[in-house]
């Protein structure tokens, strides 16, 4: 299901577009999304974690709606990255959020909007009852987007790939921030 904002277009990361990015094959992507497709996407950690995670999601028959999106601009069209549910929810009704945007698209708010896009979304849902998002603990940028959209920092948490993460919450009950 593809969610749109203002700025933005967040594509369902569909399987051949998945496996034309990884088999490296951007050309084809671009092609698939209209859109350019920036130098430095996708990025060793969409590559090493997010291919890998959702090629297992999709062959344990999890739906694409609890997955990856592609995050396109809409005036220019441009791949500026990618955000993404770690699959549906779990027996709390809880999602976890992950993104991730292109270096040279940094810094314009995209991020922030698709991220705002994406939770609308999930809490239109009746099954989730709160989303989760983690952040290495000097990711100050994630961290101060994440607060600006109402997350709750819940504490520290032992990844086993990545080391020490920050774990954060929002619940529709939670104030947020709409600037």
């Amino acid at each position: 299901m593809l969610i749109e904002s203002e700025r933005l277009r967040l594509v369902p990361f569909e399987l051949p577009l998945l496996l034309a990015a990884q088999a490296g094959d951007l050309a084809a992507v671009g092609d698939a999304l209209g859109a350019v497709i920036p130098p430095g996407w996708p990025s060793d950690g969409v590559r090493d974690y997010q291919f890998p995670s959702q090629l297992s999601a999709l062959g344990k028959g999890v739906a694409l709606k609890w997955l990856g999106r592609l995050i396109v601009t809409t005036a220019e069209p441009t791949l500026a990255g990618v955000i993404n549910l770690k699959g549906g929810p779990d027996a709390h009704g809880r999602v976890e959020l992950g993104y991730e945007i292109v270096e040279s698209q940094r810094r314009k708010g995209y991020a922030t909007e698709a991220a705002r896009a994406l939770l609308d979304w999930c809490f239109a849902q009746p099954e989730v009852k709160a989303v989760r998002a983690r952040t290495l603990p000097d990711n100050k940028v994630s961290a101060h987007m994440l607060e600006r959209l109402g997350f709750k920092r819940l504490g520290p948490q032992r990844d086993t790939n990545l080391g020490e993460m920050i774990v954060w919450e929002l619940t529709p009950s939670s104030p947020s921030v709409k600037s």
